[in-house]
């Protein structure tokens, strides 16, 4: 039989997590989707198909998403930095923001995988990345499949 846990506080479940095997998180503006940006059509993050363009190396026809390990959408990997990130979101006065997790062994797509950001300074930072060259549409496809599978912490700046 299945054993299914009741948490009572984020604390509980940030013990359980680091006894497990990590967690991957994003915090992101509550109403707007954990792995998907909404249609910006000019400037420095504009969207094809809710991929910013500087997230990903795409294709000069902006079709395909070419493989590169430095490059996919940021996530957290241990409490410092995420919180870190959690603050520059929540900056803004009546901005709400939620945090999206999974955990980082978790399945993802065959194509896909989490990478730790070379940087030195940038420890607990990790890349989504794509392993092989996929078609733009894929992309989007894959990174709607992960966000279904993450959980979510609403209100949590009372532990972060």
């Amino acid at each position: 039989m299945e054993e299914i846990n009741q948490f009572k506080s984020l604390d509980d479940l940030k013990k359980i997590i680091s006894e497990l095997e990590g967690f991957i998180a994003r915090p992101v503006i509550r109403g707007n989707h954990p792995t998907i940006y909404p249609d910006v059509k000019e400037g420095q993050y504009r969207t094809v198909y809710g991929i910013r363009i500087t997230d990903y190396l795409l294709s000069s026809d902006g079709k395909w998403v070419l493989p590169h390990n430095q490059k996919g959408l940021s996530f957290s990997a241990n409490w410092k930095e995420l919180k870190r990130v959690y603050r520059l979101f929540s900056r803004v006065p009546g901005r709400t923001v939620d945090v999206h997790w999974v955990l980082q062994g978790s399945d993802l797509p065959k194509n896909m995988k989490f990478v730790e950001d070379e940087k030195p300074k940038k420890k607990g930072h990790y890349f989504l990345t794509v392993t092989e060259e996929i078609p733009i549409h894929k992309l989007v496809s894959n990174l709607k499949w992960i966000a279904d599978r993450m959980s979510v912490i609403k209100n949590a700046e009372r532990t972060l």
